[in-house]
C-alpha cells in the first residue's frame, strides 16, 4: 500500500530533488503534499517570459525534478509511482507521484550520489572520443520516457551550430530577451545562473554560450580538437506531457553521464526560436518529430576542477500542503 515517506525523509528526497536542472536556474517546480500523494505543479511566476512564451523550457525543467524525485526516493528506500497529468494544454498540474517502501540497491545509492555530483560544464571538452556504445546507452535511457536521443552524424554538425549562431542572433536583437537573460545571471542568490558556472570572456567561441560573460575560465592545456558529440532530444508530440518526458529523459543521460564521468550540456536556444526548430525537425530528424532539447556530450578536460554547485531555493520556498478538497 503507498504511503508517504516520514516527513524527515520526504524532505531529504525533495532537496534532492531540487537539485535537478532547469532553465537558468529558474528552479519553476513547486511540490505539494496532498494527502498520502505528492503532486507536481509549475510555478507560472517563474516563467521566462520572452525566452520561454509557451512555457516549454519551463515543463522541461520540471520533468528533470520529477526524474530527480523518482532516483533520490529510490536511493532512499522508497519507489515512485507517476501519473503525469499535463492535459488540454494546461501545464500548472504535471504529475502526481505515490510512493512505496522497497530496499535500495547499489545502482540506485550510486545515481543518489550522482544528483549531487550533477554540474553544468560549459567549459570545452577534450580531444577523447565518445564511445558509441555509451552514446547508444544514454539514447535507451530516454527511450524509457518516450523520447528518442538521435546523435547527429559529422556531416550534420554545422546545422546544429548555425542553428545556434542563428538562435542567438535573433534573441539578442531583442531588447527584452537580452533584460530578462540578465535578471537570470546577476548572482547573489538562490536563484539564476552564477558568475562562477559562466564562461569568462576569453572563452573559446565554440563554446555556443547564451550568456554574459562570468568568471569560468577555459585553461586550454590539451592539443587535439574537441571530440564532443551533440544529441538532438525529440518527441512524437509536441505538448506538456511530452515536454515533462523530454525533462525526464535529458537528466536520466545527465545523471548517467555524471555517473561516467562524461559532461553533458543542454542548449535550448534553437528550440525557442521558431525559424531554427524548425530546420532542426527539418534537417536533423526528417520531419518526422518534435525537437524538445539539444545536448553536447564530450569528456572533461583533465586539468578541469569540478564547479561549485549553483545555489537553489529553500525547501520552504517550493514545498506546499493542501487538503483533499482543495482544487
Amino acid at each position: 500500500m503507498s504511503r508517504l515517506p516520514n516527513e524527515a525523509t520526504l524532505h531529504a528526497i525533495l532537496e534532492l530533488a531540487c537539485r535537478a536542472p532547469s532553465v537558468h536556474n529558474t528552479q519553476p517546480w513547486a511540490w505539494v503534499v496532498r494527502d498520502t500523494m505528492l503532486l507536481l505543479r509549475a510555478d507560472p511566476h517563474r516563467k521566462l517570459l520572452h525566452a520561454d512564451a509557451n512555457e516549454r523550457d519551463l515543463v522541461v525543467s520540471c520533468g528533470a525534478a520529477l526524474h530527480e524525485l523518482v532516483v533520490a526516493a529510490a536511493g532512499m528506500g522508497w519507489e515512485c509511482s507517476v501519473h503525469r497529468v499535463p492535459e488540454g494544454g494546461r501545464t500548472d498540474l504535471l504529475a502526481v507521484v505515490t510512493f512505496t517502501p522497497r530496499d535500495p540497491d547499489v545502482a540506485d545509492l550510486g545515481m543518489l550520489a550522482a544528483i549531487e555530483q550533477r554540474q553544468t560544464d560549459r567549459r570545452q571538452v577534450s580531444s577523447w572520443p565518445v564511445p558509441r556504445q555509451r552514446l547508444d546507452h544514454l539514447a535507451g535511457l530516454a527511450l524509457d520516457y518516450g523520447v528518442v536521443a538521435t546523435t547527429v552524424p559529422d556531416h550534420l554538425r554545422p546545422v546544429v551550430v548555425a542553428a545556434l549562431e542563428t538562435a542567438r542572433a535573433h534573441q539578442t536583437t531583442d531588447e527584452a530577451y537580452v533584460a530578462e537573460l540578465y535578471s537570470w545571471t546577476r548572482g547573489g542568490s538562490d536563484e539564476g545562473v552564477p558568475q562562477s558556472s559562466l564562461l569568462a570572456a576569453d572563452a573559446d567561441p565554440t563554446s555556443y554560450t547564451r550568456f554574459p560573460s562570468g568568471t569560468l575560465a577555459e585553461d586550454h592545456d590539451e592539443a587535439g580538437v574537441p571530440a564532443e558529440e551533440w544529441l538532438v532530444l525529440a518527441t512524437a508530440s509536441d505538448d506538456p506531457v511530452s515536454w515533462l518526458r523530454a525533462g525526464e529523459a535529458l537528466d536520466a543521460m545527465w545523471l548517467s553521464c555524471t555517473t561516467s564521468g562524461l559532461a553533458l550540456v543542454p542548449y535550448t536556444q534553437p528550440i525557442e526560436v521558431g525559424s531554427t526548430r524548425r530546420t532542426l525537425q527539418h534537417d536533423l530528424l526528417g520531419d518526422n518529430s518534435c525537437p524538445q532539447v539539444l545536448v553536447r556530450i564530450g569528456w572533461p578536460q583533465r586539468h578541469h576542477r569540478p564547479l561549485p554547485p549553483t545555489p537553489r531555493r529553500a525547501l520552504d520556498d517550493v514545498l506546499h500542503h493542501e487538503s483533499a478538497s482543495s482544487s
